[in-house]
């Protein structure tokens, strides 16, 4: 695959510090997707058409530090990558936006949704976590330490081994391979920036979400386990819990019309228009 499969044409906005990267298709209500460590909006890029068939827009970015998106000197937090995702929907003039999130992703758009209030219809949380176990913060400086010594495909292929399921690993090479070219075309430094202020992350007060929750995981996620996604939902009010059958860690990847269906299922229920 050749450089224009990483990155399509992307269109770019100022949100005050940086400008973002984003890609935007189709009209209806809009839904915002926010990628995890190591993704970018291509990621996203199955789930997309599926949501934009239910009849929603579908807005999907790169956050500071990946993709297309400006690589500003760290430190990064998830505190700011929310206030850049919320430049974004003001810069766009679009008043209210449900919110899609991917592991730290998840952590992004719930600092998002406390500050958008009743702006944000619903919220839907894959592969997330409240708080991140013990060790990560560890795992997540050591591969902020290969990124900078310029082994990122390293990074990629470890990621991707418990990223994905033992069938997807075996049987569809180009998924890996997809995978895995998307997430070396990140900066290094952005990258290993990223790591970091994901192993500093948490979600700030998920009793306070008031708008309908999605917390879920693939089942066989050994990354987030769907009890971290559990955990969630138990916190927020209108929190429910789902997996998704078969799926790991990067499941949006991986059983995109599993995902594109339960968003655009519980997005209709949200009654978000």
């Amino acid at each position: 695959m050749g450089a224009d499969t990483v990155r399509p044409m992307a269109e770019r906005i100022d949100v005050g510090r940086i400008e973002l990267a984003y890609e935007r298709r189709g009209e209806g209500p809009a839904v915002v997707f926010v990628h995890g460590l190591g993704g970018r909006k291509e990621s996203w890029e199955a789930v997309l058409a599926a949501v934009v068939s239910a009849g929603y827009e579908a807005i999907a970015i790169d956050m500071g530090g990946a993709g297309d998106s400006d690589r500003p000197a760290g430190p990064y937090s998830v505190e700011g990558w929310a206030a850049d995702l919320i430049g974004l929907l003001e810069g766009l003039s679009i008043p209210r936006a449900a919110l899609v999130g991917h592991s730290v992703g998840c952590m992004v758009v719930e600092h998002a949704a406390l500050a958008l209030e009743d702006r944000c219809p619903a919220l839907a949380m894959l592969g997330g976590a409240v708080a991140w176990g013990p060790g990560f913060d560890a795992a997540l400086n050591e591969r902020a330490e290969l990124a900078r010594s310029g082994r990122m495909r390293e990074v990629a292929d470890a990621v991707a081994t418990t990223g994905f399921s033992e069938e997807a690993r075996t049987e569809r090479p180009e998924l890996i391979e997809r995978f895995v070219e998307l997430f070396v075309a990140n900066d290094p430094e952005g990258y290993a920036e990223s790591a970091l202020a994901t192993a500093r992350g948490r979600m700030l007060e998920p009793d306070a979400i008031r708008c309908p929750a999605l917390a879920f995981a693939g089942s066989e996620d050994p990354v987030t386990p769907p009890d971290a996604s559990k955990e969630i939902a138990a916190a927020m009010p209108r929190g429910e819990f789902t997996t998704v059958a078969d799926g790991a860690h990067w499941c949006q990847m991986e059983l995109p019309e599993a995902v594109g269906d339960l968003l655009a299922e519980f997005l209709g229920r949200s009654g978000i228009g």
